[in-house]
């Protein structure tokens, strides 16, 4: 969310903060942080008027990882170990034999207890949860490797003879003359004396240590790469769903220049805790996109009266219902990773349903609403997709096998919009490294693009 907002504002958005009274007129481009791990982006048509559509597309920023526990140290047979809770679905297996780096924020108590937040990013492999070697675990070859994720998805940070060497003087255990340390305020060590060092470097403070909050997830130190025989193939983390986050964001930002004559709103929606079922106060299963889409929509109905009467024109009459107007007249694009078939596992897709690299993007459909398509958007989507010379290609799930979803049905259900379900093929989905083709980034935001560029032409039908 950091880097998206990054981008938004050299693009010529401006932040909005939820607290303040907002002033919004056609050609504005917003963005609004909720917890600073979900973001709405907003391109106001030059054509905009009250009761006019939203033309939405929404991602999600989270992925399965390992996080840390509030109590994270586990000193163990001489080794000093992370204490995790796993989040999401993850394929845990994985995670083993990697190099582990942490990132996320931490909370530390400021002058007068001011709360401040700082990003955290220790960049380097600093942890890894080592496979037992199989002359130790000999059932493997009957029974598999089905780790205890309590048990054994413990990653070891370092051995406790070599933190306790270089432990910083200055990080001390409480007394009543050091009142900053690493424990918590029953006394005891909350988070491993060198993981606290590395996070105050960041941090830039030592001071109120014993108040800090740390929410630091682990994830893999690899960087992403191309591969293959003839580099079609990119290997990273999380393309499940940064993928979608950074080409819908993108293909918003290339639309800018038709801004001037559009007549409805474009949205780009990035959520947190998709992969956890979206119920929380920045999910998709909340009312936050509801209100941002409501303050808007009666920002701008109440500026454009203001606008209108304080020039020495004829009032401008805004319906009582604009805003319920412009939910009939709107569009979402559920934008999230799809399942491509494997050439290992051909069998576990419905034979005329099978997504395939380079192939372009995939619109999903199930009849019990796991996916919230239906025939009038699907057919949006293929003429966006004849606009954008992108190839369509289909998934349904077999009959014989259970269905995910997606943010979808949640925000359909919750606005009442038109909604697609789309995405793009990738293999390893919720491994701790997932595969995807190089082909799908030009053609998402080729597609994302023609999306927000075209859609007010074709939608709402006749």
């Amino acid at each position: 969310v950091h880097s998206a907002c990054e981008l938004l504002l050299n693009s010529g958005f401006r932040e909005l903060k939820e607290g303040d009274t907002w002033r919004l007129k056609p050609s504005d481009c917003v963005f609004i942080k909720k917890n600073g791990s979900t973001l709405i982006a907003a391109a106001i048509g030059g054509k905009f008027k009250p009761g006019n559509g939203f033309h939405l597309l929404g991602a999600h920023t989270d992925s399965p990882c390992l996080r840390l526990k509030p109590i994270s140290e586990r000193i163990k047979e001489g080794y000093v170990q992370l204490g995790v809770e796993t989040y999401g679905g993850g394929l845990w297996y994985t995670w083993f034999d990697r190099e582990l780096k942490i990132a996320g924020r931490a909370v530390t108590t400021g002058a007068g207890g001011r709360l401040q937040e700082h990003l955290i990013h220790i960049d380097r492999p600093i942890a890894c949860v080592p496979s037992l070697a199989i002359h130790l675990n000999q059932d493997i070859k009957t029974s598999g490797f089905n780790p205890n994720t309590e048990q054994h998805v413990v990653p070891i940070l370092c051995t406790e003879l070599m933190d306790q060497v270089n432990s910083s003087n200055d990080l001390v255990a409480p007394t009543s003359s050091a009142p900053n340390s690493m424990f918590g305020f029953c006394g005891r060590r909350r988070h491993s004396t060198g993981l606290l060092q590395l996070v105050s470097e960041q941090t830039g403070t030592t001071d109120n240590m014993d108040t800090w909050e740390l929410e630091l997830c682990l994830a893999d130190f690899q960087p992403a790469r191309i591969g293959g025989l003839h580099n079609e193939f990119i290997h990273a983390p999380r393309l499940d769903n940064l993928f979608n986050s950074y080409a819908g964001l993108h293909g918003m930002v290339d639309s800018l220049s038709s801004l001037a004559d559009e007549s409805s709103i474009r949205v780009v929606c990035l959520f947190d805790h998709e992969e956890i079922g979206s119920v929380s106060t920045q999910g998709a299963n909340s009312q936050h996109t509801m209100n941002i889409l409501r303050r808007m929509a009666n920002t701008l109905a109440e500026d454009k009266y203001t606008l209108s009467t304080g020039s020495g024109e004829n009032p401008v009459a805004v319906s009582a219902t604009h805003f319920e107007e412009s939910l009939s007249k709107s569009f979402l694009l559920s934008a999230d990773q799809a399942h491509a078939l494997h050439p290992s596992y051909h069998d576990r897709h419905e034979p005329n349903h099978r997504p395939l690299f380079h192939r372009g993007i995939v619109l999903k459909c199930n009849s019990n609403q796991r996916y919230a398509t239906n025939s009038l958007t699907a057919a949006a989507v293929r003429q966006l997709a004849r606009l954008a010379d992108v190839p369509v290609q289909e998934f349904v799930v077999r009959q014989d096998m259970h269905c995910g979803s997606t943010i979808g049905p949640l925000l359909s259900s919750q606005l009442g919009i038109a909604t697609a379900d789309v995405g793009f093929p990738q293999l390893a989905m919720h491994s701790c490294r997932e595969l995807c083709c190089t082909t799908s980034i030009s053609q998402a935001v080729r597609f994302y693009t023609a999306f927000y560029e075209h859609l007010s032409k074709i939608w709402p039908p006749i």
